[in-house]
């Protein structure tokens, strides 16, 4: 298992430790490793929404999204699950928290756009389209559907 670097993406400091997150050397059973290393990110969504830094847990949100889209496919993360992804769960966490500051009613518009935007490229992903992986985009879905 061989880690190469990405160069289909612009490697910010935020998306470069959350490629760190996504070495294979991190594949397990159930991707445990992966979805343990996801949680402070998941701390960090709460931390930014609850300091009204409604922009920044979008932008975690959504690289973090990206990445595990990615990486699902790229590195065959199907093959080392039965019943339950982790990481997607970590990642339903966030997007819960996320709407659930949205339906308060205090979401900026532009930062509710950026996010709308972000999971409908999600939405095309491979990753979606062909493994059903992202709770996260089904739970936005059922949001976007109910407005």
């Amino acid at each position: 298992m061989e880690d190469k670097s990405r160069t289909d993406i612009e490697l910010t400091p935020l998306k470069a430790e959350i490629e760190t997150v996504f070495n294979k050397r991190n594949i397990d059973e159930d991707c445990d490793t992966i979805a343990n290393l996801l949680s402070p990110y998941q701390k960090a969504v709460r931390e930014s929404l609850s300091q009204g830094k409604y922009a920044e847990a979008v932008t975690i949100l959504l690289e973090v999204l990206e990445s595990l889209t990615y990486h699902f496919v790229e590195d065959e993360h199907y093959n080392y699950f039965d019943d339950m992804y982790s990481p997607d769960y970590v990642c339903q966490d966030m997007m819960e928290a996320i709407i659930n500051a949205i339906k308060s009613g205090n979401f900026p518009a532009a930062e509710l756009q950026q996010l709308k935007d972000g999971m409908e490229k999600l939405a095309q992903t491979e990753a979606y389209e062909d493994y059903g992986v992202l709770c996260a985009l089904n739970i936005w879905r059922k949001l976007s559907l109910s407005q």
